[in-house]
């Protein structure tokens, strides 16, 4: 009897393992999808762009046409669902949606409403909820039909470039779950990173697509799943700098010596807190403490001797006040916005779980007028290989 049960039990995933495989073989793998408004507003626009397995291995090597190891394909429907169901029209088999990396949304789109795309995708089983989001300055279809240089799947060079974000510090990373997770917040407000699209170069004879220059930069600010302002670079990092998502970057400050030039200061390590306060009265404020540290990447003119303490304290100085205005600026914008992007009324809610019922009714009254105070301290641990300037 035991036998007989482990010979039906190995049959039965033989004969999964066996379907699956044909199933696939039936399906083509999506890279990555992109929404758009559509020209019937009752309408959504939805892009896909598709692995050509076969094409993964090839190289041109100048003769003939070169095929491209992705297709792109457009179609409208009346949702996100229909859109996609309606994209099996053109390429003859069904979409595989498991292996997608990013998502990625027009801004017109982004500014009129998302929550049927973000419904579709929590609702379906094969798209990954830890795939990213982006919004694109312009339409996803037009980034997704982009032809880049450095992966043959284009797809997975956008995805490179969120991941990369955290090198730089000048744009968010957020994953669907993430998002999802801001959005239903009862205070806290999704930030999204911002992707724009170049000029268009020369395309390659060999290429039906477009060259273009993809770059990422910059956030979007989300309430009830629109669109309601961005964040410059600069700004972003100011956030970044609150959340303690600042990994690595530049900071670039004014020479002290006043000639017309900037210094490089190198990111290695950084840190916040956010401490809200309720004072006896009932006001609310909030302390923002930045901790960072760092080292001299660059300086020119090089006269400024590092051998002095008081040389390393005066450059120090200059990187905290830039990073005190980019959190304030930051701040500036959101409560600008009504956009509680930093999790403020999360820390109230947990540090005062008692009184936080009378203050969450009323957070979005609060909040512009929020009391923020902000202190940064801003260390030099290395000045790299140079202690003393070069001689004239």
């Amino acid at each position: 009897m035991k036998k007989l049960l482990l010979l039906t039990l190995a049959l039965t995933l033989f004969m999964s393992g066996c379907w699956s495989r044909v199933e696939l073989e039936e399906r083509i793998i999506v890279a990555a999808v992109g929404f758009d408004t559509a020209k019937d507003p009752d309408k959504i626009e939805v892009t896909a762009q598709i692995i050509m397995p076969g094409q993964l291995g090839t190289t041109d090597n100048g003769g003939g046409n070169s095929k491209e190891a992705v297709n792109v394909y457009t179609d409208t429907g009346y949702n996100v669902f229909d859109a996609l169901r309606n994209i099996t029209r053109q390429t003859g088999k069904k979409l595989f949606l498991a292996e997608i990396g990013v998502f990625i949304v027009g801004e017109s789109l982004a500014r009129k409403d998302i929550g049927s795309v973000m419904d579709f995708i929590r609702r379906d089983a094969e798209p990954n909820i830890r795939s990213w989001v982006v919004v694109v300055k312009g339409r996803a279809k037009e980034a997704l039909e982009t032809q880049l240089t450095v992966e043959k799947v284009w797809a997975l060079q956008i995805t490179k470039m969120i991941q990369a974000a955290k090198f730089n510090a000048k744009a968010p990373m957020i994953d669907i779950l993430d998002f999802e997770k801001a959005t239903r917040s009862a205070t806290t407000r999704p930030v999204v990173p911002v992707m724009t699209i170049g000029q268009e170069k020369e395309t390659s004879q060999n290429s039906m697509y477009p060259s273009r220059k993809l770059v990422l930069g910059g956030s979007a600010i989300f309430k009830d799943y629109s669109l309601v302002g961005c964040l410059d670079e600069g700004e972003s990092r100011g956030f970044l700098w609150i959340d303690g998502e600042v990994k690595s970057g530049i900071v670039v400050v004014p020479h002290p010596g006043g000639e017309e030039q900037l210094m490089a200061l190198e990111i290695i390590r950084a840190s916040s807190e956010v401490k809200p306060a309720i004072s006896n009265d009932g006001n609310m404020s909030i302390k923002i403490k930045v901790n960072e540290e760092g080292n001299i990447g660059e300086i020119r003119p090089d006269h400024i001797e590092l051998f002095y303490p008081e040389n390393i304290k005066m450059l120090e100085k200059a990187k905290q006040t830039v990073i005190q205005n980019e959190v304030l600026a930051a701040i500036e914008k959101a409560q600008d916005l009504n956009a509680d992007i930093f999790g403020f009324g999360e820390a109230v809610r947990r540090k005062y779980p008692k009184e936080w019922p009378q203050y969450e009714k009323k957070w979005d009254e609060l909040f512009p007028l929020l009391d923020v105070q902000v202190e940064v301290e801003a260390k030099i641990r290395r000045t790299g290989m140079i202690i003393n300037p070069q001689p004239d």
